[in-house]
């Protein structure tokens, strides 16, 4: 298996319209029937994640079990979004 390097979010937000890796603590989160929203925050700053039913329905279902303070990893694109906290969202 191919070891990821990973980035803090403060860098990875530096890398507008990249691939991303990133790990850290869910600060908070929100669900619909259709997606799942992960503020996630690491040593530097926070980011929004979202996680959609239809695109990873394996990923969607582990991810509606995350509880606030889950350790989790994060890998997928970043992309500029002004309703998300800091701008942009994964």
């Amino acid at each position: 298996m191919k070891d990821l390097k990973y980035t803090t979010i403060e860098e990875s937000l530096k890398q507008e319209d990249s691939n991303v890796n990133l790990r850290g603590w869910v600060y908070r989160e929100r669900k619909s029937n259709k997606f799942v929203f992960i503020v996630l925050r690491d040593e530097s700053d926070i980011i929004q994640c979202v996680i959609s039913k239809a695109k990873s329905p394996e990923i969607f279902e582990k991810a509606e079990k995350l509880t606030i303070e889950s350790s989790v990893k994060i890998s997928g694109d970043l992309k500029e979004d002004e309703r998300a906290p800091t701008g942009y969202e994964v």
